[in-house]
């Protein structure tokens, strides 16, 4: 999903208060086991985007939620834009969608997101500071698709998307307000 954060708006040229827009990311993209990612041919610009992932369970309701990285080939989406293309290319991709382990429901809005590359941050986020709630995210795209348990849905990025080479680290964690884990970490190296 795009439009998370204001911060994050002028990525994708949308105004606040626009709805919110959705892509898909295949299932062969999720990464959930591995603790390496391969860099994906034919882009020269990886880049990564931390979200919260959210799994939904019986009746379309929230199961359970996890961090995720959208990677992007961001140099294919550019392209794709200028074209006015799908961006299939740029999202489509053998593990393009690394997700730490999930945990039932979902955290507090005051839970802080971070992803870090060698140690240095690059996104930091409250959930609150979401455009959308997961509930918003939810009740938009049910009316466009229709929405089953075992479906994933990532809720988009916060500002601080920036680009990934060979031999990165990336470490993501969710912190509560006490300091603790409030999801699991997703961790991985670019292989």
């Amino acid at each position: 999903m795009i439009q998370r954060q204001a911060a994050q708006l002028d990525i994708t040229d949308d105004k606040v208060g626009a709805p919110p827009f959705f892509f898909q990311k295949p299932a062969y993209g999720a990464v959930t086991d591995s603790r390496t990612v391969p860099y994906p041919p034919k882009t020269q610009r990886l880049e990564h985007e931390l979200e919260m992932v959210v799994a939904l369970g019986d009746g379309a309701a929230v199961f359970g939620c996890a961090l995720g990285v959208d990677l992007t080939r961001r140099d294919l989406q550019d392209q794709a834009k200028a074209q006015r293309r799908p961006w299939d290319a740029a999202k489509a991709f053998d593990a393009s969608a690394p997700c730490g382990a999930l945990a039932r429901g979902l955290p507090p809005k005051e839970t802080r997101l971070e992803l870090r590359v060698n140690g240095a941050v690059r996104q930091s986020c409250v959930l609150a500071d979401m455009i959308y709630g997961v509930p918003e995210i939810l009740d938009h795209l049910s009316r466009e698709v229709e929405l089953c348990p075992g479906d994933v849905i990532f809720t988009g990025t916060p500002s601080g998307v920036g680009p990934l080479a060979p031999g990165d680290a990336v470490a993501c964690r969710a912190v509560d307000v006490d300091g603790g884990e409030a999801l699991p970490a997703c961790e991985f190296v670019v292989k």
